[in-house]
Formats: structure tokens, sequence, C-alpha cells
């Protein structure tokens, strides 16, 4: 992880991929704006996979929310990267859990209006992430009407086919799901958990 200057701002970047306040967060502001975020009432936040905190900062400052955030991340150097250079630690509202997502899950007892997935290993979404029984997991952690937004990366053949793979499980445990696209090769999920 190496924390550089990009357009007058710090960003955080791994090898071949942001992880924090550069295309990452325009992708979930937009996402934010596709699903009218700020329109909704939205009391509880799931973040998996925090990072600098790009998802908190757009919640925070941008839409000017004020719901309650718990933010997992599994490194903690990449926490005082976003203390540090960030200002993380400046919302008296967001919790930080060093933790893997895929344990806290599955261990979590909270229920939550939105979850917010963002777990990357460089530009791939991890497998174990993309399992049945994880997203059976993350739709527990849901109240009801709670929305997901799952950010994946199709940027080759294979990843494009697997956004379909990904769709059809989607679809299998939510009864809407929909995919923005976004900053070209951008996949964003977002599925809404009915009653049953």
């Amino acid at each position: 992880m190496v924390v550089a200057i990009q357009d007058g701002n710090y960003v955080l970047n791994a090898t071949n991929a942001n992880y924090s306040f550069a295309s990452l967060h325009r992708v979930f502001r937009q996402a934010f704006k596709k699903i009218k975020l700020s329109k909704k009432e939205v009391n509880s936040i799931l973040v998996l996979g925090c990072g600098a905190g790009s998802i908190p900062q757009i919640i925070f400052n941008e839409l000017t929310l004020n719901p309650k955030i718990d933010a997992v991340e599994i490194d903690e150097k990449v926490i005082e990267l976003g203390n540090k250079y960030f200002r993380l630690n400046q919302f008296d509202n967001l919790n930080v859990i060093i933790d893997n997502a895929i344990n806290y899950v599955g261990i979590t007892t909270k229920k939550y209006d939105l979850i917010c997935i963002d777990i990357f290993n460089g530009i791939n979404v991890p497998e174990s992430v993309l399992t049945q029984q994880f997203l059976s997991q993350v739709r527990n952690c849901l109240n009801e009407n709670g929305e997901i937004l799952f950010n994946f990366v199709a940027h080759n053949h294979e990843t494009k086919k697997k956004t379909k793979e990904i769709e059809s499980l989607l679809l299998s445990l939510f009864s809407n799901q929909e995919t923005f696209k976004i900053e070209g090769i951008n996949r964003v999920f977002h599925c809404i958990k009915k009653k049953g």
C-alpha cells in the first residue's frame, strides 16, 4: 500500500489498484446516487472492506448523513494510514473493526439497513467472497428492506463471465437484483432484502 498524491489529493493505492479516494471513491459516489441514498432513512451501515475510509467520507461529508457505520478492515496498517492521511478517526458514528469480513458476517448478530461490500485482493474480488455461504450470511445481516451494494471489477473475459454467475447467485438470495456499470470496468450489484 502506498499513499500518493493525485490531482492535489491523497489517495491510497496498491500495486495495480486504487484502494481509497480515487476511482473507488467515484464508484461508490455514483452507486449511492443511483440508489438515491441521500433521500433514504438509513440508520445503520456495514462497510466490508473499509480501506482508508472512502465510503464513510462520502456518507458523512458529501451526503451529510449521520448513520452508525461499522467498517470492517482486515489490515490494521491501512486503518493507520486512513487515520493519518484521511482523518478516518474524525467521525463519531464510525466504528472500525479490525477483522476478516467473512469472519465478521459469520459471527455478528447486528442488523443493518445497508451493507457495502468492497473487498479486493489487488484488482480481484477473492473467491471466498463470491460464495453462496458468504452472501447468505451478508443477507442475514440485513434488516427487512435492507440493501447491499457489492463492488466488482470485470476487467477481462473471465471476470466478465463471472459477473453473470454472481448476478444469478444474488437473484437466488434476493428478490431484487440490478447491476450498475460504473467507471467502465466496475460492476456494482444492488440487491434489496424483501420479506420471506
